[in-house]
């Protein structure tokens, strides 16, 4: 298939997937899957925790970081503080985060037994956030796919199709090439 460059939103929502499948993470564990330095990864933590996804601490002890909480909760009062940018960014990764948790479709449904009456992981999208508009649903889509979480509309079932195993991945097809993160985009690297 090819592979795409990771934007900072790919990269701080394969570390959350990381963290949403865990309840402690090595830093180890977390540098397998994603080449990046520590700094980074405290850097993402803390975009993470603003944006309202995740609560974790690290303990010398076990020498891995504890997850306290990963639930995507409403943007913490201290977000609605960032101006601009920054707000926007925090929020995209909630919602997204979101849409990784709670984003469900009608499997059991055809077109040739139930025409276009069903539930489509678009009637679920417009259900968790009823302001949002339908070309924001498409860049969120987008998004997922971007990351592993395959959603498409299949034109010959009339129906949307996404992904339905949510285990931990222990690859992302994640790798520096130039100084860049690159993601590689073949099949075995989604959520299926």
């Amino acid at each position: 298939m090819g592979s795409i460059e990771l934007t900072p939103t790919d990269r701080q929502l394969l570390l959350y997937d990381i963290f949403k499948g865990s309840r402690q993470v090595e830093l180890a564990d977390i540098t397998s899957r994603l080449p990046i330095g520590r700094k980074m990864i405290q850097r993402d933590m803390k975009t993470l925790r603003d944006a309202g996804l995740l609560e974790v601490s690290y303990s010398a002890k076990e020498k891995a970081y504890i997850v306290k909480r990963v639930e995507p909760r409403a943007l913490p009062e201290s977000a609605a503080g960032h101006k601009g940018r920054k707000y926007l960014h925090l929020s995209k990764l909630n919602r997204i985060a979101r849409l990784m948790n709670e984003l469900y479709t009608d499997r059991s449904s055809n077109y040739w037994d139930d025409g276009d009456a069903y539930y489509s992981c678009k009637d679920c999208y417009y259900e968790l956030f009823p302001n949002a508009n339908e070309r924001m649903r498409q860049r969120d889509f987008a998004q997922l796919n971007r990351i592993g979480y395959f959603v498409h509309y299949d034109n010959f079932f009339r129906r949307y199709k996404m992904w339905e195993n949510t285990n931990l991945r222990e690859d992302f097809g994640v790798y520096l090439e130039n100084g860049k993160l690159m993601r590689n985009m073949d099949w075995r690297y989604n959520c299926f």
